[in-house]
């Protein structure tokens, strides 16, 4: 299943009976067992079905969030090899230019030698033919210096020579080292360039496996919600027998703790229903280690969209937990009980009763006394549920009432 490649942090239910329990569940589990609380009664495809409609609905926003991270990376990706390639144009390009112009610079070298040669050849010639002693020896001054000036030319040229050649060799020395850091730049940047095209090339796998994930998660919500949907009239019915379990549960419950005959009306005994609940909130025990998984009352059914009814609250525990009265009083129910599963409920007087469903099995008997903590059972998933948890309720005068208002405002033990 994809519930083990893939790890959500999202939560999708009540929070949780102490934080030992939150540790041990996370989203995924949470989501499913709150799915599966809502399909009590339901047919088992449609159990199945509405369990991996739940995983997949919990798994699927992180998953289409993994596409969206992924695709960006592969763009950030594609976008650094853009600009790699283009530094490695640029410094191939930059390397041909050094190279041409070391190439030049040679040339020049060349060049600028042979013109010395020229250029010092003609002056040791001209040295031979007019030396200092021949320019000094002449009697006419005009020509002395015209002789003299010469001589200098052929000095000035010669020095003008070897400056060139030094300028040019010079000139080469810098553009070969250009040429060299060009080339060792234009390998870093092509080394760059392979390395960000490759890191792309992941990047693009990784995006292709979230698209797939999220492909998948999609065609399983598609399939639970079609096998769901096909049992629907068939889910309703086993609903309606769970609302005439109640009904029957009801009556049983009011016949084994008749109101006294003495009472007030009935408003007036709703009343006094009312206050003995808020009085008996700072009484009653948490009556299991778990955590909420399903709230009392009217509530949407998460494939169908009806509405109904829950007479009770759900809280989730393992398989075999113990079950504590949640006050004392006398046993009333102890055995099966149609979509219930293994029930047992607890007469506290004054049509006070509480009641616990589902369980894997029962450790009092009908008439028994039982104490406030005394463990009365495990948690199980008989009858009409989908997982190990215990449905809980709390009933005045057969009828049931928000089990909240009975119970430690902390929901712990």
């Amino acid at each position: 299943m994809l519930l083990a490649a893939l790890l959500l942090g999202a939560a999708a239910s009540s929070p949780v009976l102490g934080h030992s329990a939150e540790a041990e569940l996370d989203a995924v589990e949470r989501e499913k067992a709150r799915m599966a609380a809502q399909l009590e009664g339901a047919a088992e495809e449609v159990q199945e079905a509405g369990q991996t409609l739940a995983e997949a609905e919990a798994l699927l926003p992180d998953a289409e969030e993994a596409v969206a991270a992924a695709e960006g990376r592969v763009a950030a990706a594609e976008a650094v090899a853009t600009e790699a390639e283009e530094q490695a144009e640029a410094a191939q390009e930059a390397l041909e230019a050094a190279e041409d112009e070391l190439e030049a610079a040679a040339a020049a070298v060349e060049e600028a030698k042979n013109n010395r040669i020229t250029v010092l050849t003609a002056t040791y010639r001209g040295a031979e033919l007019l030396t200092v002693d021949a320019i000094l020896a002449s009697d006419d001054t005009l020509q002395a210096m015209d002789r003299l000036s010469y001589l200098e030319f052929l000095i000035d040229a010669k020095n003008a020579a070897v400056e060139e050649v030094t300028l040019t060799r010079r000139n080469a020395a810098n553009a070969e080292g250009a040429a060299s850091r060009a080339r060792t730049e234009a390998a870093v940047a092509e080394a760059e360039a392979a390395a960000t095209l490759d890191a792309a090339e992941e990047r693009y796998s990784e995006a292709q496996v979230a698209r797939e994930t999220v492909t998948e998660l999609v065609d399983e919500r598609a399939d639970a919600l079609a096998v769901a949907e096909a049992a629907e009239a068939q889910a309703q019915a086993e609903y309606e027998e769970l609302e005439a379990a109640s009904e029957r549960l009801a009556d049983a419950l009011r016949e084994a703790d008749p109101p006294d005959e003495d009472e007030d009306s009935g408003d007036d005994s709703s009343s006094d229903d009312s206050s003995s609940g808020d009085d008996a909130s700072s009484g009653f025990v948490q009556p299991v280690s778990g955590w909420k998984s399903s709230n009392f009352g009217w509530r949407t059914h998460p494939i169908y969209g009806t509405s109904r009814f829950h007479s009770g609250t759900d809280f989730a525990a393992a398989k075999g937990t113990a079950i504590h009265a949640a006050d004392s009083g006398t046993v009333v129910q102890a055995g099966w009980n149609g979509g219930y599963g293994m029930l047992t409920c607890i007469s506290h007087g004054d049509g006070l009763t509480t009641c616990y469903g589902h369980q894997s099995s029962i450790w009092v008997e009908n008439g028994e006394h039982v104490d406030q903590d005394e463990e009365i059972g495990a948690v199980g998933s008989t009858g009409a549920s989908t997982g190990a948890h215990l449905h809980f309720e709390v009933r005045v005068d057969g009828e049931p009432v928000e089990p909240l208002d009975y119970l430690p405002s902390c929901l712990c033990r």
